[in-house]
C-alpha cells in the first residue's frame, strides 16, 4: 500500500483499469490528462515506477514517441522523470518513468498556498534550468503547466512531455496542443509549439507558484485564450530580481523572449552583462516592473481601442469549436461602454448582454436568515465550448458579509472566501476574488426561488465573455 507523500496523491483503481500492464503490477492512479492515465506501479522487484497508459495508439504516434524517447536519454535526469521502459507494443503504447515522490506544483499551492522565499526561487531556478536541458536535447515540452512539475525530496522534476500526442490531437477541437491558461499567444494564433512556446507556459506556471493561481486561468477555454493575449499578469508577489527575467518570459511576442538558457543565466547570474534583455532575436527590452492589466499586447501600439483589439480577437481566438458551434468575441466599443454604465446584474436567459455591478460600495451588508445554508448543485457554462461545466458549493451563515465557495471540475479544484457586495429582497451579489486554485475571478449572482438558489456567475468586472449558470440546492 503507498505510504508517506504518496498516500496523499493516488486514488484507487477503476473497474475498467488493468491490473498489469507488461510487467509491471499497478497499485492506483496518480493522475489522469489528456494524454492518458498515470497508475502508480510495482516491478517484480517491488520497486515503485510511475506508468503513463498513453491514450493515442497510432503508427505515427509510436514512431514519433521512439524518436522522442530516444531524445529523452540525452536530458540530466536530476531535472525529469527517467523513463526506464517503453513499450509500442499492444493496443495502447505505455511508457514507465521514475516515481517522484512529491506532490505536483498545482497540488502543493492548492494544499498550502503560493511558494515564497527560498521555495519559491529554488523552483524558479531549477525548472528553468530543467527547461533549458529539455531544449538542448532538442526536445519541446508542449504542455508545461504546474500539474506538470513535481516537487521531489530532492528538487523539482518537470514531467509529461508532449511525446504521446498525434498530431493535431488538443486538448480542445480547434487542433491546439496544450492547456489554455498555459498556452502562448502565438499557438492561439495557430503556431505550431517552439521552445519560445514553453518559455511563455514556464513563466505562467512561475507567476502560479508565487500568486497561487494561473495568471490567465479562466472558467471557458475562450475566455482563457482571450487573457493570454491581451493580459499583462500582476507579477508584484515575485522576488523583485525575478520581475524582470519571468516579464521577458511572458513578452506577446515570441521574439522578444529569452531562450531557456538565457533564463536560467540570468536567473543565477542577473548582472547586466549576464542577461540578454533583448531577447534572443534583438527585440526591445522588457518591462521587468509590476504588470497590470492591459488592452493590447507589448508589441501593438499602445492607442489601440477595446474595441478594436476584441475585433481583432474574435478573428483568433473564435478557435473553439465543439460540436460545430463557433464562439466569436467581437464586441463594439459602445458594447464596452455599456457594460460599465448599467448597474443591474445579469438576466440568466441574457447570455449576450454582458452587465455589471454597481460600483457604489454598500457597506454593513450580511446575509439575510432566508438564505443560511450549504448550497450544492452543478452548474454549466452558456459558452458552447465548455461542455462540462462544474460542481459549485456555497456556504452561507446569517449575519455574516462573506461566505465559502467551491467549485470543481474534472481536473480542478478552486476555493475562495467570496465577499457580500449587495442585498436584495430574494437576490445576493459576491464578488468572487482572491482565489486558491486555477480559476478566474468575476461576480456571483444568487436568487432564491423557493427551495432552490439559483448561481450565476459571469466574468465582470472584465470583459463579460462567460456566464456559468445552475440550481444550487440545501444539503
Amino acid at each position: 500500500m503507498p505510504t508517506g507523500n504518496v498516500a496523499a496523491m493516488v486514488s484507487p483503481l477503476t473497474a475498467g483499469d488493468p491490473e498489469t500492464l507488461g510487467d509491471y503490477a499497478l497499485d492506483a492512479r496518480l493522475g489522469e490528462g489528456g494524454q492518458g492515465i498515470v497508475y502508480l506501479a510495482r516491478t517484480r522487484s517491488g520497486d515503485q515506477v510511475a506508468v503513463k497508459l498513453l491514450s493515442a495508439g497510432d503508427a505515427h504516434t509510436r514512431a514519433r514517441l521512439a524518436r522522442e524517447l530516444e531524445a529523452m536519454e540525452s536530458i540530466a535526469s536530476f531535472c525529469t522523470a527517467r523513463v526506464l521502459d517503453v513499450s509500442l507494443d499492444g493496443g495502447r503504447p505505455y511508457v514507465v518513468s521514475e516515481f517522484v515522490d512529491g506532490p505536483s506544483l498545482a497540488d502543493r499551492v492548492s494544499m498550502r498556498g503560493p511558494l515564497r522565499d527560498g521555495e519559491l526561487e529554488r523552483l524558479i531556478v531549477g525548472t528553468a534550468t530543467a527547461l533549458a536541458a529539455i531544449h538542448a536535447a532538442g526536445i519541446v515540452h508542449r504542455d508545461f503547466k504546474p500539474a506538470n512539475v513535481l516537487l521531489g525530496p530532492d528538487g523539482p522534476r518537470v514531467v509529461d512531455f508532449g511525446i504521446a500526442r498525434a498530431e493535431g490531437a488538443a486538448t480542445m477541437t480547434s487542433g491546439l496542443i496544450g492547456t489554455p491558461a498555459y498556452l502562448s499567444p502565438e499557438q492561439i494564433h495557430g503556431t505550431p509549439a517552439a521552445p519560445a512556446s514553453d518559455v511563455f507556459a514556464w513563466g505562467a506556471t512561475m507567476v502560479f507558484a508565487a500568486n497561487g493561481a494561473s495568471p490567465f486561468g479562466a472558467e471557458t477555454v475562450p475566455a482563457a485564450m482571450q487573457r493570454v493575449l491581451t493580459l499583462e499578469p500582476d507579477l508584484s508577489a515575485l522576488p523583485a530580481r525575478l520581475r524582470g527575467p519571468i516579464a521577458a518570459a511572458l513578452s506577446k511576442d515570441p521574439a522578444h523572449r529569452p531562450t531557456a538558457r538565457d533564463l536560467m543565466v540570468a536567473l543565477v547570474d542577473p548582472s547586466p552583462a549576464a542577461v540578454n534583455t533583448a531577447g534572443p532575436y534583438g527585440g526591445p527590452p522588457h518591462r521587468t516592473g509590476p504588470q497590470h492589466s492591459a488592452l493590447t499586447t507589448q508589441s501593438a501600439p499602445r492607442n489601440r481601442g477595446r474595441g478594436a483589439l476584441l475585433g481583432g480577437i474574435a478573428a483568433v481566438v473564435a478557435l473553439a469549436v465543439t460540436g460545430g458551434a463557433l464562439v466569436l468575441f467581437n464586441q463594439r466599443p459602445d458594447d464596452v461602454r455599456r457594460q460599465t454604465a448599467t448597474t443591474t446584474p445579469p438576466s440568466v436567459a441574457q447570455t449576450r448582454e454582458v452587465t455589471q455591478p454597481s460600483t457604489q460600495a454598500q457597506t454593513g451588508l450580511k446575509i439575510p436568515e432566508a438564505f443560511a445554508g450549504t448550497w450544492a448543485g452543478h452548474t454549466k457554462s452558456e459558452n458552447p465550448a465548455d461542455t462540462n461545466g462544474a460542481d459549485n458549493t456555497i456556504v452561507l451563515k446569517a449575519g455574516q458579509a462573506a461566505a465559502a465557495w467551491t467549485e470543481t471540475d474534472q481536473a480542478v479544484r478552486c476555493t475562495s472566501r467570496i465577499r457580500l457586495s449587495g442585498v436584495e429582497d430574494r437576490r445576493l451579489t459576491f464578488a468572487l476574488e482572491n482565489i486558491k486554485g486555477d480559476c478566474m475571478t468575476g461576480t456571483i449572482w444568487l436568487d432564491l426561488d423557493g427551495d432552490v438558489l439559483k448561481y450565476t456567475w459571469r466574468d465582470v468586472p472584465g470583459f463579460g465573455l462567460d456566464t456559468q449558470t445552475g440550481d444550487l440546492r440545501k444539503r
